[in-house]
């Protein structure tokens, strides 16, 4: 009972611990490859930038990334162990939410705003966004021109900052305009300056695995809706490389297939599912009101139909007066900015401004909603971050009835040859492209020449270049981008697990591990 107790609240911490990590570290920026852009691309990249805080001497310390003690996991579930089995026995959950809240709100004191959203202690990035006017064989390099931001505070302050950079760069380089980039949370800064500022100096935007309609991980997290989806376990193991060792890797992931279709997986899945629904409103407001609940910038990621819901969660037993102002900050960028999205895309566009849409996908998202199936790229579901594309899940494709009717309809040239996403119902289906096989946290350096084409190419459109056509697959072995054709579009095998085959791994893998303990008790090694 306590070994089976003790890997189920390492679980959950761990749970908790990648809902504090969300996007942390995954943003990667590419190096400056392709034959560069015509006028400076402002590449707003996505969360994850170092910050610092000022101390009382003078000095400055490091408040992110945060520094978890070695072994952090592991000891808080030794030393705390008796809490949650007190609970699984008697039910009360009381004390063990109480010891979650006491372990994880301390570790981010360091990043906390003020009621307000206003940072304190001075906090801020650890970085200065520089501008370089120099240009290559007459081109700015692709990611020449990088703003980085402070990813907690309010989209519309940040959107300031970055109007001031965009007047720099012109006034650096002497040209007239730029193109705009968006990346994940990025994309959500450069959402909240097109309508601040209404598109100014714009010549080009491209928003880029966006989660500016919403990231679902982060909008079900708000709301408290945690679901453990044990098919999306299996599957997010096979997508994880939890050692360098490759054999280790396929043991662990010959594992999971076993105890998925032994039911180990739903047995633990049931577990969890079954006595959150009682116990969140407990655990989840103060949590997030004390982490990520308390970042403006991260509550643009919830979606629309979440969005009423995740404040009453997150500010469940809150004093009402104390988050007034704070929540006139998020409803003033939910409301102006992400409900208004597809007229103000459309707007745009309209005023001449070149709108273009990336999205990636071939991966499930993270197995912790009722929508781990959804395709996506770990983080963002392709209808989010496309704006309206229609989908079939991760391991199935769209129904012989519905493309039957878009041939009818003249739609079916946007359908994907691998019949997993319809893109005619996007906000702008002749400019959103789709690229297969890209998780959330890759960016290819090939991705840069696509920004490079849509960015110098007038009015550059999915149909325009076969090289670049509507549906691309990105191979990981060597860095590329290619035209989805059937050799290369069933990226998604490795879900394919043969429960049989990952048996045998095991078998073998424990045959081995007793014949080398048996030859090593026979044949000793000797002592020196």
């Amino acid at each position: 009972m306590k070994r089976i107790s003790k890997k189920v609240l390492s679980f959950i911490l761990s749970i908790i611990l990648v809902l504090g990590s969300f996007s942390f570290a995954v943003h990667t920026g590419a190096s400056d490859e392709g034959n560069g852009t015509d006028i400076p691309l402002i590449y707003v990249v996505g969360t994850g930038v170092h910050l610092i805080a000022d101390n009382p001497d003078g000095t400055t310390r490091k408040i992110f990334p945060i520094s978890l003690p070695e072994n952090f996991i592991m000891d808080t579930v030794e030393e705390n162990i008796d809490v949650f089995a007190k609970a699984v026995v008697t039910q009360q959950w009381d004390e063990f939410c109480d010891t979650v809240y006491n372990i994880m709100s301390p570790l981010y004191s360091d990043l906390m705003l003020d009621e307000n959203g206003n940072p304190r202690d001075n906090s801020r990035i650890d970085i200065t966004n520089k501008v370089n006017p120099a240009k290559v064989n007459g081109k700015y390099g692709t990611q020449q021109f990088k703003f980085a931001y402070d990813w907690r505070i309010d989209p519309y302050v940040t959107a300031e900052k970055l109007h001031t950079y965009i007047e720099d760069v012109l006034a650096a380089t002497g040209e007239k305009e730029v193109a705009l980039l968006g990346r994940c949370l990025g994309d959500c800064i450069t959402a909240a300056y097109m309508e601040k500022y209404d598109g100014q100096y714009v010549a080009d935007y491209i928003s880029y695995a966006s989660a500016v309609n919403g990231a679902e991980f982060a909008s079900k997290a708000f709301c408290g809706e945690l679901y453990i989806d044990a098919d999306g376990v299996e599957r997010f193991i096979y997508d994880l490389e939890l050692s360098t060792d490759s054999n280790l890797n396929e043991l662990i992931q010959a594992f999971a297939t076993v105890l998925n279709e032994t039911y180990g997986l739903d047995f633990l899945a049931w577990s969890i599912n079954n006595v959150y629904p009682d116990i969140y409103l407990n655990i989840v407001p103060r949590l997030l009101r004390d982490t990520y609940g308390n970042f403006p910038a991260y509550w643009a990621m919830v979606s629309d139909e979440d969005y009423e819901k995740a404040k009453e969660t997150v500010f469940y037993g809150a004093d009402a007066e104390k988050y007034e102002n704070f929540i006139d900050i998020i409803d003033n960028y939910h409301y102006n900015v992400q409900v208004k999205l597809p007229e103000l895309w459309k707007g745009f566009e309209a005023d001449g401004i070149h709108m273009t849409n990336v999205t990636k996908y071939g991966y499930q998202s993270l197995p912790v909603t009722a929508d781990a199936d959804a395709l996506g790229e770990d983080y963002c579901t392709v209808k989010k971050a496309s704006l309206g594309a229609t989908t079939a899940t991760i391991d199935t494709v769209l129904s012989d009835d519905y493309i039957a009717n878009a041939i009818a309809n003249g739609t079916d040239r946007y359908i994907s040859p691998d019949k997993q996403i319809d893109a005619s119902t996007c906000v702008l289906p002749d400019t959103t492209w789709f690229v297969k096989n890209l998780d959330h946290k890759t960016f290819p350096d090939s991705l840069d020449i696509l920004f490079n084409k849509i960015i110098n190419v007038e009015n550059y459109n999915v149909f325009m270049d076969e090289e670049y056509p509507q549906y691309l697959v990105y191979n990981d072995a060597d860095g590329s981008i290619a035209p989805m054709i059937p050799d290369n579009m069933n990226t998604t095998d490795r879900y394919n697990a043969d429960f049989f085959e990952s048996l045998k791994k095991i078998m073998k893998f424990l045959f081995n591990l007793i014949k080398d303990e048996i030859s090593n008790k026979i044949n000793p090694a000797p002592v020196e």
